[in-house]
């Protein structure tokens, strides 16, 4: 401290005014860049991106719920290979589909063939096969056909099992 104060003392009053005013400027000039600066660029930026993340939240609480409420559901029955495919017959019945082929795999699982069905109702009779039956599609294959929204569809669906 006392070298600073015989540093100050040993200038001339036209250096020390010009030694003020550096250190004046240099002063405002890291209270701008550390405080001002980052607050003047970062509240407009957070004034743009808060509605999409509000719309996340939203979203992320509506999904919450629905696994709330999936959750509080009774889980489906598992039955017996025979009354399985028995309810699942009826299942596709239920939806006005018609498999051209359905086909016992090894363990109960079935290998289910449908010709030009309409692939809305497909997806939604299979949606609700998994939530109902405890059924679970393993594979897959659609190809779609000439008819508008309609497809063949080859599929192994795996029975829930006891």
């Amino acid at each position: 401290m006392d070298a600073l104060r015989d540093f100050w003392s040993q200038r001339a009053p036209r250096e020390r005014l010009a030694l003020a005013l550096a250190a004046a400027v240099l002063v405002f000039t890291a209270v701008y860049l550390l405080l001002i600066e980052p607050a003047a660029t970062g509240i407009p930026r957070l004034q743009r991106t808060l509605p999409a993340a509000r719309t996340q939240a939203e979203q992320l609480d509506r999904l919450l719920a629905e696994v709330a409420s999936l959750k509080a559901k009774p889980q489906p029955a598992i039955l017996a290979p025979a009354d399985a495919r028995s309810a699942l017959e009826k299942s596709l019945e239920a939806a006005g589909l018609k498999a051209s082929r359905i086909v016992s795999l090894a363990e109960g699982d079935l290998q289910i063939t449908f010709a030009n069905v309409p692939f809305a109702v497909w997806s939604t009779w299979l949606a609700g096969a998994e939530r109902e039956l405890g059924a679970r599609a393993s594979v897959v294959t659609a190809r779609a056909t000439s008819t508008p929204g309609a497809a063949d569809i080859e599929m192994s669906l795996r029975l829930a099992r006891r």
